[in-house]
């Protein structure tokens, strides 16, 4: 199956049809920056400028293919469900893990 998103002119919100058959009202806060995740696995990060035209990047793979087409995005594989949220620079670019001393008796920066 197949699921596509496509904003809807003006306004703030995603028409999603196929699998799921839904309207998502976007969240953002002061960035025009918000992430759509979806039961696949995939994340999309997607933007709108000053005249509420929506753009679309790959943040993580998911299962199915992805192709963007004019403003749209296409999902190729079984979703079963779709979440809009606030833009969230840890969700997009994970810290890695503080690195811990092997022998921390022996490691001087130990507090």
């Amino acid at each position: 199956m197949a699921l596509t998103i496509e904003p809807v002119p003006g306004s703030v919100s995603l028409r999603v049809t196929g699998d799921v058959e839904t309207l998502l009202t976007v969240p953002f806060d002061d960035n025009d920056r918000f992430l759509l995740g979806l039961s696949d696995g995939t994340l999309l990060l997607g933007t709108y400028d000053e005249d509420l035209r929506c753009g679309w990047k790959l943040s993580r793979q998911g299962a199915g293919a992805v192709r963007f087409i004019a403003g749209s995005v296409t999902i190729n594989a079984p979703v079963e469900w779709a979440i809009a949220s606030i833009y969230d620079p840890n969700v997009v670019e994970p810290q890695l893990p503080r690195v811990l001393p092997l022998f921390p008796h022996l490691d001087r920066w130990v507090a």
